[in-house]
């Protein structure tokens, strides 16, 4: 099992200080969402991921993804050129950074509209581009955030529906551990719909509230993290388990140097 950790938990860092963080405190590897403190995006620039890339790569440090904010279900016609477009992009920026995967959402749209078929659409539109990068697509779990339960199913029964009978080796799931509580869906659920595409998984835990489900440190919430761990195959699991602690989003959270070296902790019988 080899660890990481999303910059959206530092965003107070620059890249290098993060780099030098994630030798220190024994991560295998990097999830890029942030660069000194700034989403990124399309408009990154190439040579600056390089040279990330390389900093990675002299500390003996992996990148398992770049995370984008693509919503990538979009209707035949503009919108779906402007998202095939962006992600066309994204993948050649990943290239650059020498990531593994380039994170995407799914998108959300009415149980009505042929959402699924869009994207398994959009999916092989983009077979070339990722063959041709060497990147390969991780869909993240993830309600609408601009209409939460507009699908009137889960991420995950959206995800295996559009990807059943899909072939090919290019594209996956990327397992956020805590959106498909926030939909309400249970772990083993979750597990039972995507594990045939599972790619890597995206740890995190939560304590739920009065005022519904809020972050803690691993360990101290109640989301089924051993029970998860054991489903992926515990210490036979080869890939990657990534800490997303969200405190771009939630400036309140306990700082990185506390959240980083507990989640090692955490995870040291699993390596």
């Amino acid at each position: 099992m080899k660890l990481a950790f999303s910059t959206l938990g530092c965003p107070g860092w620059t890249w290098a200080e993060a780099v030098d963080a994630a030798v220190r405190h024994g991560f295998d590897g990097i999830e890029w969402r942030l660069v000194d403190g700034h989403i990124i995006g399309p408009d990154f620039p190439p040579e600056l991921a390089l040279r990330i890339a390389a900093a990675c790569a002299e500390s003996g440090l992996a990148v398992p993804a770049l995370d984008s904010s693509i919503d990538l279900a979009a209707p035949p016609g503009p919108a779906r050129e402007r998202v095939l477009a962006e992600t066309r992009s994204m993948l050649r920026l990943a290239a650059a950074f020498s990531a593994t995967f380039l994170r995407v959402f799914p998108g959300a749209h009415p149980p009505d509209a042929g959402a699924a078929g869009w994207l398994r659409e959009a999916l092989e539109e983009l077979r070339a581009d990722l063959r041709e990068t060497g990147v390969r697509l991780a869909l993240e779990l993830h309600d609408s955030r601009d209409a939460p339960g507009i699908r009137g199913m889960s991420c995950s029964q959206f995800v295996a529906e559009a990807l059943t009978g899909f072939q090919g080796p290019e594209i996956g799931v990327q397992w956020d551990l805590g959106n498909p509580y926030l939909e309400g869906e249970q772990a083993a659920q979750t597990w039972e719909n995507i594990r045939p595409w599972l790619l890597y998984l995206q740890a995190k835990d939560m304590a739920e509230t009065a005022d519904g489900w809020k972050y803690v440190l691993m360990g101290e919430g109640g989301l089924p993290l051993r029970e998860v761990l054991g489903w992926i195959g515990g210490k036979r699991f080869d890939g990657w388990v990534s800490l997303e602690w969200e405190k771009y989003w939630n400036p309140e959270l306990a700082e990185p140097q506390v959240a980083l070296p507990q989640f090692v902790e955490y995870m040291k019988e699993y390596r």
